[in-house]
């Protein structure tokens, strides 16, 4: 039995390297050759890009005018100040 485990273990390596080798998850070539497009955002403008097959694309760009709304500071709240001491249901106080 030992001896057929030794046969067998490496024909089943060999078999299985290239299986993983065919599998290259980092080469994607799923959109190789056709025409998409493509849109996102980039600041105020929207972006569209057009590919063709042959490598060329168009780009357009379409901005839109926000008014920057101005800024407003708030006032820091007072501190609060705490009485060093213990005080129960606010009629007792002891004091440190």
């Amino acid at each position: 039995m030992k001896h057929v485990c030794r046969l067998l273990w490496p024909t089943v390596v060999l078999f299985t390297l290239p299986l993983v080798a065919l599998a290259d998850s980092w080469k994607d070539e799923g959109g190789h050759g056709r025409e998409y497009k493509e849109k996102y955002w980039d600041g105020h403008c929207m972006v569209e890009r057009k590919f063709k097959k042959n490598g060329e694309y168009k780009e357009k760009r379409k901005c839109k005018d926000y008014d920057e709304p101005a800024v407003i500071y708030a006032p820091a709240p007072p501190p609060v100040v705490l009485d060093p001491g213990l005080t129960i249901q606010g009629t007792l106080r002891i004091p440190r």
